[in-house]
């Protein structure tokens, strides 16, 4: 089992798997499924450790055969993962059924057919930005193609208000990690899906 501890770990192991599938193969509707049939026998557990949520993200790109088990109830936080799940798999369905997937844009965004903004279509791209927007952890020279913007970013100061500022200025300090639950595992999703 991978050793994940922080975000930076986390970033890491991400970046060191995209970097294995340089062709990406699959599409990510397929490693979704994967990525669902895996947790389902996690679902009632109300978190997991950084090191078995590297394992499961790894696993969806090449699941062992065989069956969801039976079991114990799932936890409120599965049930919302499971749904938020479901909507991407399905909104890459509906979208992969439009032609939606064939526009050589799509990856400055599309909508959905149900009206989901997507900007990531494939598993690596997926991962790597559900990563930099959930847990943070990027840093400057990582071979993943990521960069920092040019010219000011909106972010909030302490009071909360909106201002700007460089975005190497900005603080991305590197945490640790106890546990994933299921609810940081939506925004997850929710980050593969809008993120850049």
């Amino acid at each position: 089992m991978a050793e994940v501890e922080t975000n930076r770990d986390l970033y890491c192991f991400i970046a060191e798997l995209v970097k294995q599938r340089p062709e990406c193969t699959g599409t990510l509707q397929s490693y979704l499924e994967n990525l669902r049939r895996l947790c389902h026998n996690l679902r009632a557990r109300e978190a997991v450790s950084p090191a078995e949520f590297a394992e499961l993200l790894r696993a969806a790109f090449a699941p062992e055969p065989g069956a969801s088990e039976a079991g114990p109830t799932a936890t409120s936080g599965y049930v919302v993962w499971e749904k938020r799940i479901g909507e991407q798999i399905r909104d890459l369905d509906e979208m992969r059924r439009s032609g939606t997937l064939d526009n050589e844009y799509r990856y400055f965004g599309v909508d959905a057919p149900r009206g989901g903004r997507w900007y990531n279509f494939d598993p690596c791209t997926y991962l790597e930005c559900a990563a930099a927007g959930t847990f943070g952890g990027w840093q400057d020279g990582d071979d993943t193609g990521r960069s920092y913007v040019p010219g000011p970013v909106a972010v909030l100061d302490a009071s909360g208000a909106i201002t700007s500022m460089g975005p190497r200025d900005i603080d991305d300090p590197v945490v640790a990690l106890a546990q994933i639950t299921w609810e940081m595992f939506v925004d997850f999703l929710d980050a593969g899906q809008w993120y850049e």
